[in-house]
Order: C-alpha cells, then structure tokens, then sequence
C-alpha cells in the first residue's frame, strides 16, 4: 500500500491518513485502509495484507491436453505450464508467464499453445530391402514396421545391420536410423596356442558368436567371446594367446594395513593383555559368587541351628515333666495305702 496524499512532517491528535493499492495490487479484504493519529501519539494499525496481487485471465485446458500452475495461482510473477497427452505433440509456448505490462495491467506473455497429434511420413527406403506396411502415407503415435533384407543369388546372403523394428517416436521423427542390407563374412580366426571351443563354423556371418580358448601354458588378456559386428570384423578384436601364467591383479591392502591402523588381531591392547583382561574378569566373578554363597550361609545358617535347639529343649522339658508327674503319683499311691 502507499499513501493516497503526500505525508506531512507532522500530525495533530485525530488527523488521518489514507491509504491505497498500488499499481499491480487490488482489495482483496475489506479491512480499513485509513490510520489515525491517536492520543498516544501513535498511529492506528492498519493491515497490508488488505491489497493482493492482480490476477492474469484464467487459462483454459488446451483440446487434448492440460494447463496447471507450478505455484496454484495465477497472479502477476507466476507461471503457467502446458502439456499433452501421449500422442500428441505441443505447438506454442510450453510455459506463460503472468507480468504487468506498461499500464500495470496483469497480462500473459503468449497465446496459450495447442496440442496436435502426432504423425509420421513412411520411413526411408533401403536398398536391397523394404519394410511392412509401404502402402500406408501416415503413420499414427508408436506404430511401427519392420525391415527386412531381399534374397540374392549365390551362397553369401545379406545380413540386416541396425535396428530391425522402427516406430512413430515424434511428429515427424521415427525412433531410430534405418538398417541397412550388406553381405557381412568375418575372417576364420587364425589362432596360435588357442582353439574355438563353441560356435565353430565354416563361414561366419553377422552376429555370429564364438568362444575362443587358449591352451595349458597360455593366457590371453581380456575376454574369451567373439562377435561378428556389420563391418565384417570381430568385436572385440582377437588377442594372441600369451605363455605363461596368467598373471593375477594385485591386491588392494585392507585398511587396517595401512599407516596409523591397528591390526585386526591386536585389537585396542596387545594380544597377551587381553588375555590376562579376560582372565582378570573371569577370577573376578568366581569370587563374587562365593561370596555371595558365603553371606547366604551365614544368613540362613543360624537360624536352622536355633530351630534344632528349639526342638530339642522342647522335647527334653516335655520328658522332664513327665517324671515329675509320675513321680507325684506314685507318692499318691503310696499314701492311699
């Protein structure tokens, strides 16, 4: 917001000042937009938030595709992405942009772009080969032909280089360059110290794989598989059969070998100290057990000792009064006779 006149370098008690968008701004919250000068000698709050950016039109869905708002508005200083659907292709401006223009008007920065279907021409011809459906003159999103080599007299027949399936990738683009139709021999392998252990054949044509192995005492660096590639020669190249050992990378030492590392068997102290440690601990709990046997004993002992006592004055003071009875009986008797 700015001030709708221009401010004074003093205010009464009671005088105001009134306030106003600015350009590129609107209302957006009916809240006040004047101040006063209070008896405080301070001023009134009054709240910003009550103008908001100018929105840009609201953008329609292209036919076929969609327009959303990275952000989730469409007010000056945000943008608006378009896109479409799969088969179909964008014409125009991907992205719009939402600015102010010279009457601080919130304007888009293009025309919204449209969505078109995707089409092919027919693929290229090949020489010595044609491909499926060459009566068709559009192709439509993803369909696809296949090529294929034409026969030839003699004993060497054309082998198809490249890709054999081509689809509608783009408007106007296939997926990849077209193969080719071409006689591909590579050479019999001449080999020295080695023999082909698979894929043995007289002639070797395009694609032909083979595994070549070297004899006792012979090595060879590298792979022991063979391709014929399109240009008639082995992928990857053969290498000679070397004497000797073959020889073993070198070992990459483990961390612990490196400067300022413990061994692993050394561990935080010496091998000797951690063994007295181990031994240390387990003389420490042998001792803590019998010494708690030891107190539970002298706990539990005494009392089962007094309980024996117990009983047996117990029974002894029962039989002493028992002759004191029959004694005192006996003297009954005898005065009664």
């Amino acid at each position: 917001m700015e001030p709708v006149h221009k401010l004074k370098p003093f205010y009464s008690v009671g005088e105001q000042v009134l306030y106003k968008c600015k350009r590129g701004y609107s209302i957006v919250l009916l809240l006040s937009m004047t101040t006063t000068c209070d008896k405080n000698l301070t001023w009134t709050p009054v709240r910003d938030i009550v103008c908001g950016r100018d929105l840009c039109n609201t953008l329609q869905n292209p036919a076929f595709g969609w327009v959303y708002y990275p952000t989730g508005s469409w007010a000056w200083g945000n943008k608006a992405h378009f896109a479409c659907q799969e088969g179909y292709y964008l014409i125009g401006q991907e992205i719009l942009h939402c600015v102010l223009n010279k009457d601080a008007e919130a304007v888009w920065t293009g025309t919204p772009p449209q969505c078109e279907k995707i089409l092919c021409t027919p693929p290229p011809k090949i020489k010595n080969g044609t491909h499926t459906f060459t009566d068709i003159e559009v192709f439509n999103f993803r369909e696809a032909v296949t090529y294929s080599c034409d026969q030839i007299p003699g004993p060497d027949q054309l082998s198809l280089v490249g890709q054999k399936i081509l689809y509608c990738a783009g408007n106007g683009v296939w997926s990849s360059d077209p193969p080719e139709c071409k006689v591909v021999k590579c050479p019999f392998p001449v080999l020295v110290n080695g023999e082909i252990t698979s894929g043995l054949a007289k002639n070797f044509s395009y694609q032909a794989a083979i595994t070549i192995e070297c004899k006792e005492g012979f090595y060879r660096n590298g792979t022991d598989k063979f391709v014929c590639n399109g240009n008639s020669a082995w992928d990857p190249p053969i290498s000679p059969c070397l004497k000797g050992p073959r020889p073993t990378h070198p070992r990459k030492p483990a961390v612990y070998e490196y400067p300022g590392y413990p061994e692993p068997k050394q561990g935080l102290f010496d091998q000797e100290l951690d063994a007295w440690i181990i031994a240390l601990i387990i003389l420490i709990f042998i001792v803590s057990i019998a010494i708690i046997c030891l107190c539970l004993y002298r706990i539990l002992g005494p009392r089962k000792k007094g309980s024996k006592q117990s009983k047996s004055g117990t029974i002894a003071q029962e039989a002493k009064s028992s002759r004191i009875l029959n004694k005192q009986s006996s003297q009954k008797f005898a005065t009664l006779k």
